[in-house]
């Protein structure tokens, strides 16, 4: 089995002559060499059909390095698993490891440039409207129900002058002074008794417009902070829509710094979004720069996840001025979150998705820097959605990844070595005499061991010689088999001991038990008793005569030709111990036992044997 001209040589150096059986070891031993000079690396696989096999050492499990030269040793135990043959499959893949070099994206250790402020400033709040300071007391004013109705009585009366004068066409600029300064004491008046409604009603009753609509909202925005959620409801019953969101954002604004949940609350039944976004960005500038953790706890009660996500910017950006690093880290991861569920949502809405994909990339960016490109690059690894995360990656490249050369390997596999083995094994009835029979080296055809006796020849070898006879007659019985379609048996037991009466009874056994089914065999049967002998210079075959064998049988095995020599005995090599034993064990009807010799010539010639057996058809 050397295979010098080979990267790796295998050779066997134990191989099991014998009938495979369980309880033993079956034993395959293989010196592996390999012959480079170099260091290389090989795949060895072991499979077997109808065979268990336990492989030592269990490095040959996986791919194994040899040095240059070096030698390994394998063992292989056998266990048959079925009657008839089991098949041993060796393959040897050569594992040729190639180096190159190529680019590969990485992840950075840092990002290279900050980028932190200018987007905590692109979500920073605009606030161009100036809040003014509100005092409800101003509408607050120390007046009863007595001095109510006086003051009523009192402009019903300016009225009355008011009409008079008009009529006759007299000037009533300082009377509707006189009016308009009444209707606002009674206003405020009906709002210190608790009566806003009726307040308001007064409100509208001056005669300039515009002073109408800042009385009418004052009353409400004073009173709020006696019932703020009445005057709510005052302002949402209002038919002027403009009206209705400029009140309720200014009872939102009155409420940043006493109530500001209640602030975002009434912010949120705004309609109009410019206003409503406004309002927010008053509401919790005021709020992130005196708490940003109460901030964030407020957030929840917006109802708009983008305006929620700037306000969500803003309060980081407080932060990050502060080194409140894990809570920076929260908010960020926060904004991802949301601005995912949100593109996820809007899928079909192209600004909507524009406007979330915006939040992402520019909170992943700010968490590459804040934490690491690491964490950056494991949240984009997360997304589901494959065209988001392949933007992603292509946008914040150069901040999360770098591109560097790396030695990679690759390894080819070629097929160095691949052969198979068919051995003889057997599992039932294994008794005594069957484990006598292996152990001493017997062995028997597949054929016989699957009750198979559709052959008519078959080649009894019971004699020990110092080589043993197994391979060759393995080798044609699977010639015939497999190429010519022919059929033969063979049976070997090397007897060690001349056949003593341990040796006898395993014989006898062992021929029984294997043969037990000779007699359904339809023809007769030829056993030869098969023995060798020296060389004798040409290859020379003795055989007995027999005298129910007909000279057509004899001229079969003289068609082999000249280069043999063809002697027929009837005195020495006819008869014998051996050939009474056989005699006993196999029915005449069915076989018939013929001696043949052959000279040690047919050993080392194997056509020549093969040539001579097929002849014998």
């Amino acid at each position: 089995m050397s295979n010098a001209d080979k990267i790796i040589s295998l050779n066997i150096t134990k191989f099991p002559q014998n009938l495979l059986i369980t309880g033993i070891d079956n034993e395959i031993k293989i010196q592996t060499v390999n012959t480079s000079s170099k260091k290389e690396t090989f795949k060895f696989d072991f499979e077997g059909e109808n065979l268990n096999i336990r492989l030592q050492p269990e490095e040959f499990n996986t791919h194994i390095e040899f040095g240059p030269g070096e030698t390994k040793d394998i063992t292989l135990k056998l266990e048959p698993t079925a009657d008839g043959f089991g098949k041993l499959i060796i393959n040897v893949n050569w594992l040729k490891i190639t180096e190159y070099k190529v680019k590969v994206q990485k992840v950075r250790g840092v990002v290279p440039v900050s980028k932190m402020n200018a987007i905590l400033k692109n979500y920073a709040f605009t606030i161009t409207e100036k809040v003014e300071m509100f005092n409800s007391e101003d509408y607050f004013i120390n007046m009863d129900q007595n001095a109510i109705k006086k003051a009523e009585q009192q402009l019903k009366i300016l009225r009355e002058e008011f009409n008079s004068a008009r009529s006759m066409g007299s000037s009533t600029s300082q009377l509707l002074e006189k009016i308009d300064a009444y209707i606002k004491q009674l206003a405020k008046g009906y709002l210190s008794i608790n009566n806003p409604l009726k307040a308001l009603e007064f409100a509208l009753m001056l005669s300039n417009k515009t002073e109408q609509i800042n009385l009418y909202t004052n009353l409400i925005r004073a009173y709020a902070s006696k019932d703020f959620n009445q005057m709510v409801q005052v302002a949402r019953n209002l038919q002027d829509l403009d009206l209705q969101q400029k009140i309720l954002k200014l009872l939102a604004l009155d409420q940043v710094l006493v109530n500001p949940e209640q602030a975002i609350r009434t912010g949120s039944l705004i309609q109009n979004p410019s206003i409503k976004e406004d309002l927010i960005s008053i509401i919790f500038s005021k709020v992130i720069e005196s708490n940003p953790l109460s901030a964030q706890k407020l957030v929840e009660q917006i109802d708009n996840d983008f305006l929620k996500t700037r306000v969500l910017f803003n309060i980081a950006k407080k932060l990050y001025g502060q080194n409140s690093q894990s809570e920076v880290i929260k908010i960020f991861n926060l904004i991802i979150q949301l601005s995912h569920n949100s593109y996820s949502n809007n899928l079909e809405n192209r600004k909507l998705r524009k406007q979330s994909y915006e939040f992402i990339k520019d909170a992943i960016n700010a968490l590459a820097e804040f934490d690491s490109p690491t964490v950056a690059h494991s949240i984009i690894e997360t997304i589901a959605i494959q065209e988001l995360k392949e933007k992603l990656t292509k946008n914040l490249f150069d901040i999360i990844y770098v591109m560097v050369d790396e030695i990679q390997t690759k390894v080819e596999a070629t097929l160095a070595f691949s052969q198979y083995f068919l051995l003889n094994t057997f599992i039932s009835q294994v008794n005594r005499e069957i484990t006598n029979f292996s152990l001493i080296g017997g062995n028997v055809s597949s054929n016989i061991l699957v009750n198979d006796f559709n052959f008519p020849i078959a080649f009894l070898s019971l004699f020990s010689f110092d080589f043993s006879i197994f391979p060759i007659l393995d080798r044609v019985y699977n010639d015939l088999k497999y190429s010519l379609k022919k059929s033969i048996a063979y049976y070997v037991f090397p007897s060690k001991e001349i056949y003593n009466q341990n040796e006898l009874n395993t014989l006898n056994a062992s021929l029984k038990q294997f043969f037990k089914n000779l007699s359904s065999v339809p023809g007769q049967v030829l056993i030869f008793n098969l023995d060798f002998i020296p060389y004798l210079g040409k290859p020379t075959i003795i055989i007995s005569s027999e005298h129910d064998l007909s000279d057509r049988f004899y001229s079969k095995i003289k068609k082999v030709g000249d280069t043999i020599n063809l002697i027929i005995d009837d005195s020495i090599f006819k008869g014998g111990k051996i050939s009474n034993e056989l005699s006993q064990i196999f029915p005449t009807a069915k076989s018939k036992i013929i001696n043949l010799v052959l000279s040690y010539e047919f050993i080392n010639d194997y056509n020549i044997f093969k040539t001579f057996i097929q002849s014998l058809f």
